[in-house]
């Protein structure tokens, strides 16, 4: 064995000593207290014999009963409340040992008669000093915890707790809190953990001067994204960082550190949103009472729906989910990471191209699946004007495929994503994708499987998206690209997005098309410049050009039509929508039309079909294809 090994070991063995031998030394110390003060320091001759006597027994029981009561496996520094309570239950089961000793052989035996003060003195003080000298190390770290950046915290609750006593557990996070700010006027001027609740939100700005803050964490998720917005404007002009806790899905699924709990992120544009987020109807526990002991298929599950996709039904104990995706980098990243969660769950990636129907065949024969999420899809609305035959190939046909075979091969649930420019479209992609809503719907009329669309607007964070521009143009010095004053887009984030696919998956059966109501449209340009405040900046050192708008664009996005029938569910704000049946033979001979102008390649041809379908859509000019 080496020298530092021994040196480990003996270092080892005397810290699982030390608290033995202080408790040993406090009992004798306690005992001699009690008696002095008994006798007036006077102590007779008796009683002193009685006291060494009983000095080498107490300690032995007092050892035992802390050993018993779990007060040996405290480590000092992390003493708590429930931890002292222990030493003050050891403590008393000693002291009522003596007295019941007392009581049954005092009379036999009159040198075992304790008087009864020493008992409760000692019990007193054996008390106080054992739970004392363990608080030490937790007061010494109570008093050098305030070195480290200053930091203020928004909230006073649960969350603004956990961080304060997280603060004090781990000094590597150097986090000095140097108060708290609250709206309620009933925590106002009181403390939480020795940190005081310094005012409300609208104090901000004055705290931040007086206290010299450098650090400002919002700990509750009960914010508004307004209120948000507010602690940025106050904070970017004295320079100060601003953090958030981690939401449910992000604390659910992200890998915790190991030094801390403390699970936060810096403000993103998501918690800017100029909406409230929508509570989930369904629980977890609802949910897993639908997909656990499940097999299911996630198409496209390395994009950004699939992959949240993913990562939600992995906390919901499915008997096998496989990951179908074309992009073997995207495949490989979601597959990395969902072994990461160690979740017990049968995890099996798959690389396919779904628009090969025999692909998708073996696929099904494989794994037999319950219920297939279709989230894969082309999205992005000028690169397929440029490929119009392969936006219908991919969007239209590969979504036929999928969905036929899933009947004959006894899938019990197939649950198609689609798009808010599905309605009234004015690009290929979003007549694609409506028709795609057709083919289900078409199918659903006489399928024994249950099949649904879930159609929702942008998602925020998505790859490609105008977010992800917009980060782009402003780290690259700007400016930062819109291309109308007046377009809006209903926006939602990815965990909601990927909890109404969830939660719309338990509702259908015929081809319903299933929405949120995702409250009011935001401004573009608006969202422009909250990301550009965001991060750090103004407009006029990140100014915004207008740059018109691209092929086959709205100004504004629509998430039904007037005809469709729109009713309300069981779900919190999530709506069925019972869109006007197309006809069965006129679909038919469309795709017909449409396969046709596919193998082609011939955009002028594949947008002349795809103006025929009852959806709204007009055929327009050609958009520069190679």
């Amino acid at each position: 064995m080496s020298r530092s090994r021994r040196q480990t070991d003996h270092a080892r063995r005397v810290s699982q000593y030390q608290p033995v031998v202080a408790d040993i030394v406090i009992t004798c110390v306690a005992l001699l207290v009690a008696y002095s003060i008994r006798y007036e320091f006077k102590i007779p001759a008796s009683y002193a014999t009685q006291m060494l006597w009983l000095m080498p027994i107490v300690s032995i029981a007092r050892v035992f009963s802390n050993h018993a009561f779990g007060v040996y496996s405290v480590v000092w520094r992390y003493m708590g409340l429930h931890d002292a309570l222990r030493c003050l239950q050891a403590a008393a089961m000693v002291s009522a040992i003596i007295v019941a000793i007392r009581w049954s052989v005092g009379a036999r035996l009159p040198d075992l008669v304790v008087p009864y003060s020493v008992v409760a003195m000692e019990g007193l003080l054996v008390s106080l000093a054992m739970t004392g000298i363990r608080f030490v190390p937790r007061i010494m770290a109570e008093r050098v915890r305030n070195v480290g950046i200053p930091t203020l915290l928004i909230g006073a609750g649960q969350g603004a707790t956990a961080i304060l006593r997280e603060a004090w557990r781990h000094p590597e996070l150097q986090m000095a809190p140097v108060g708290l700010l609250d709206d309620d006027p009933a925590k106002q001027g009181m403390k939480i953990s020795s940190c005081q609740v310094l005012g409300g939100l609208p104090d901000i700005a004055t705290v931040l001067e007086r206290t010299s803050c450098k650090r400002v964490i919002i700990t509750t998720q009960a914010i508004s994204p307004a209120q948000i917005a507010a602690i940025m404007d106050a904070c970017n002009p004295h320079g100060v960082a601003v953090n958030i806790v981690k939401g449910l899905y992000e604390s659910l699924t992200d890998d915790p550190s190991p030094q801390s709990s403390l699970s936060m992120r810096e403000v993103r544009i998501e918690d800017l949103l100029a909406r409230e987020p929508v509570a989930p109807s369904l629980s977890m526990l609802d949910l897993r009472a639908r997909y656990g002991h499940k097999r299911i298929i996630v198409t496209g599950a390395g994009g950004s729906i699939g992959g949240e996709l993913v990562r939600q039904l992995a906390l919901l104990e499915p008997a096998l989910l496989v990951l179908a995706e074309r992009d073997e980098t995207n495949l490989f990243a979601i597959e990395h990471e969902l072994a990461a969660l160690r979740q017990n769950v049968e995890i099996r990636p798959l690389l396919i191209d779904i628009m090969d129907r025999e692909a998708v065949a073996r696929m099904y024969a494989e794994f037999a699946p319950d219920v297939v999420f279709h989230a894969a899809a082309y999205k992005h609305v000028p690169m397929m004007e440029r490929f119009p035959w392969e936006a219908a190939r991919n969007n239209v046909f590969a979504t036929k495929h999928l969905a036929e075979l899933a009947n004959e091969a006894g899938v019990g649930a197939f649950v198609m994503i689609s798009t808010d420019k599905a309605i009234n479209p004015t690009s290929v992609m979003g007549a694609t994708k409506r028709i795609a809503e057709q083919v289900v719907q078409d199918l659903a009329k006489t399928a024994t499987t249950k099949y649904s669309c879930v159609r929702f607007g942008n998602v925020l964070g998505s790859r490609g998206s105008v977010v992800g521009i917009f980060r782009e143009q402003i780290a690259s010095g700007g400016p930062v690209t819109v291309t109308h004053a007046d377009a809006t887009r209903y926006f939602m984030t990815i965990p909601e997005a990927a909890n109404l696919v969830l939660q719309a998956g338990t509702l259908g059966a015929r081809g319903e098309v299933f929405l949120l109501d995702m409250g009011e449209p935001v401004k573009i340009i608006d969202l422009a410049r909250q990301m550009i405040r965001l991060s750090g900046f103004s407009e006029a050192q990140r100014p915004i050009k207008i740059i018109g708008t691209r092929p086959g664009e709205k100004l504004f996005e629509e998430l039904s039509t007037a005809s469709e029938d729109l009713s309300a569910t069981d779900l919190r704000k999530v709506f069925r929508c019972r869109p006007i049946a197309a006809e069965h033979d006129r679909i038919a001979q469309l795709l017909v039309a449409l396969q046709a102008a596919v193998s082609a390649r011939d955009a002028a041809d594949v947008r002349r079909v795809l103006s025929e379908f009852d959806i709204g859509y007009q055929e327009t000019g050609p958009r520069h294809a190679p």
